[in-house]
């Protein structure tokens, strides 16, 4: 079974299609419109024995777009070059668009041989070998050949045949993705789009995505080169019959796996230009091709406009789907031609603020090189500052969570941790761990009083931002380290304990004065304040800082009692219920020397530690002593 895409690229009436045809015995243009007119109009497809898949591209400058949504498929180019033209302005454009697309290995078909002689020949074979020089088909074979009369053909065949058997297939590696490049009806079977699966597998019955659109079809049927099959894998022509929400499907869309990817219509690119184009334009408008897509939009430029090599976003008028580093053409938006082309760096860039542009564009140079684990590394470094979603990460680079946990088992050079869904730079977990200490001590120096702080007064300022699992874990992993002691609700450091001014030891001694006075029924904040003739506010600092110390008990928001009164009032109801099965308000009040306003919250408090539990209007012992 085919898993090589070869395709054609050339200038036009230089015998593209008459080539295939020769070849594979398969007429590739199949609109009227192309046979009546004899050129190549839309994409054009032919099958290679069990060898390859040959793409036929149109030739015409005018139809660049089918060009490239065919060419961006493909392992192998195949330049054709006719005789009695030599290289024209189409066959150097087609050229330069599948380098910019990254295709890396190719050979040359010189076409139309018997209508020139054989010392032309020879001339022409040098300004193809000029024309590639130092691209990547230098050095690869020139075939002479004439389609009409089968001169070279069967030689070109086998040669191929070598060549194309012993390419490397095409790694499956990654979630799977077909853009669609064909879209028909085929009757009694429903809608059928067809496309070269560029990455993952897809089976008969599965459930895809359909990107661009937001909506889901499912796979009815799947074919390849004419036969049925229950699985189709990277690398391979696919034609999939599909049922569903199937009017609204367009050449251009992509099929992935449900929640895999995500289309964006901001993304951040690296753009090689032309050597013939001009220097770019903030806020250019330009053609965008990526796929079997093309989108309009206006760059936005992040560095260097007047060098070969650009770093930009591109804001588009309609999502695309891409993933970090396929490849894409940028055409002028009119008149129509070609300014260069690039590899996605960012699928899904944001929305870009003028102070962070030297971070973005360090970002970008971090994203321009070669290896998942180089990319991995630099998404979590720049944008994982508070931690990157895995989901996330995995859709921008196009393979599944799992495959994006294996990579980070494996850094390029920095250690990347998982905390929850979250990935992080183990670095970035050691600032903020750091980050959490200082706020501390910052509470520490500003209320040395303090016994604690609670949660939230700590997730402020740099931290705020962190999700709750990546703060907590944080945290804990501080008060594992002993370096943050945890007491109930409140966090202190540990050498940091509540600290007194002589000031405030006094009013503390007053006020706990007044406490031990009232014994079981103790004043309220008002009356101390009276009693002391001091603010009421300093007071009900003074009865906290008791409280902190373990010097007050406190009951709801404002009832405050000695500690020790406290737990002797404790004892006694503890006494009481081993005297007597039940203890009513009444006899508490009278065991305790006090009244309801203390005694009800007094006996609700020892109801939920188990002490007694309420029955009817009377309380029986708790759990906590029965």
């Amino acid at each position: 079974m085919a898993r090589v895409i070869v395709g054609t690229a050339g200038h036009i009436d230089h015998g593209k299609s008459t080539l295939v045809r020769a070849l594979t015995g398969t007429d590739p243009d199949r609109l009227p419109e192309e046979k009546k007119r004899g050129i190549t109009i839309d994409l054009g497809y032919a099958f290679f024995g069990d060898v390859a898949a040959i793409i036929d591209v149109p030739g015409h400058e005018k139809l660049i777009r089918n060009m490239v949504a065919g060419a961006t498929t493909i392992d192998f180019a195949l330049l054709v070059v006719a005789a009695d033209d030599g290289v024209m302005p189409q066959t150097t454009e087609h050229f330069q668009i599948l380098r910019l697309l990254g295709v890396r290995r190719g050979a040359v078909a010189l076409t139309k041989c018997d209508m020139v002689e054989p010392e032309w020949l020879d001339l022409v074979e040098d300004q193809i070998r000029t024309a590639v020089d130092g691209t990547f088909l230098e050095g690869s074979p020139i075939f002479r050949v004439d389609s009409l009369s089968g001169r070279g053909i069967p030689e070109l065949r086998k040669d191929l045949t070598d060549i194309l058997t012993a390419l490397p297939p095409r790694t499956g590696r990654g979630v799977f993705r077909l853009p669609i490049d064909r879209l028909f009806v085929v009757k009694g079977r429903g809608s059928v789009v067809t496309g070269t699966i560029l990455s993952g597998a897809v089976r008969k019955d599965a459930r895809l995505a359909v990107l661009p659109g937001g909506f889901e079809v499912r796979v009815k049927r799947l074919e390849s080169q004419g036969q049925e099959f229950d699985e189709l894998q990277a690398g391979q022509r696919a034609a999939l019959n599909l049922i569903g929400d199937t009017e609204r499907l367009e050449r251009g869309q992509t099929l992935s796996i449900p929640g895999a990817l995500e289309a964006s219509q901001r993304v951040k690119v690296a753009i090689e230009l032309l050597p013939s184009s001009e220097a770019l334009k903030d806020r250019q408008r330009v053609r965008f091709l990526i796929g079997t897509q093309e989108a309009i939009g206006r760059l936005q430029l992040l560095d260097r406009p007047s060098e070969s090599r650009v770093y930009a976003n591109v804001l588009l008028e309609e999502p695309v789907v891409s993933v970090w580093n396929d490849h894409f053409v940028l055409r002028r938006y009119s008149p129509l031609e070609t300014l260069g082309g690039g590899r996605v760096l960012e699928p899904q860039a944001p929305r870009l603020r003028a102070r962070e542009l030297p971070d973005e564009i360090a970002l970008s140079g971090a994203l321009d090189r070669e290896g998942t684990e180089n990319a991995v590394a630099a998404f979590v470094e720049w944008r994982g500052r508070s931690g990157i979603r895995v989901q996330s990460l995995a859709s921008f680079l196009g393979i599944s969570p799992a495959a994006l946990l294996s990579e980070c088992e494996n850094p390029a050079s920095v250690r990347i941790v998982q905390v929850g869904d979250y990935l992080l730079l183990d670095s970035r977990v050691k600032e903020l761990r750091a980050a959490l200490q200082k706020r501390l001590e910052a509470l520490h120096e500003k209320s040395p009083e303090s016994g604690g702080f609670a949660r939230a007064e700590l997730k402020v300022n740099s931290l705020a931002d962190l999700p709750d699992v990546v703060f907590d874990h944080v945290l804990q992993s501080l008060i594992a380290q002993g370096a943050v002691l945890q007491e109930g609700p409140l966090l202190r450091k540990p050498e940091r304990r509540i600290t007194l001014t002589p000031a405030q030891e006094q009013m503390n001694a007053l006020v706990l004065a007044e406490l031990q006075a009232g014994a079981f029924a103790p004043p309220s904040s008002t009356t101390i304040a009276e009693n002391l003739h001091r603010p009421r506010a300093e007071i009900e600092r003074s009865l906290v800082l008791l409280e902190k110390l373990g010097k007050s008990r406190r009951l709801g928001l404002d009832l405050f009692f000695d500690a020790t009164a406290f737990d002797r009032a404790e004892d006694a109801v503890r006494a009481a219920l081993q005297d007597s099965p039940e203890l009513s308000v009444a006899d508490a009040s009278r065991i305790l020397g006090s009244s309801r306003k203390y005694v009800v919250p007094f006996l609700e408090y020892l109801d939920n530690k188990g002490i007694t539990q309420r029955v009817g209007n009377v309380r029986i012992a708790g759990r906590a002593i029965a």
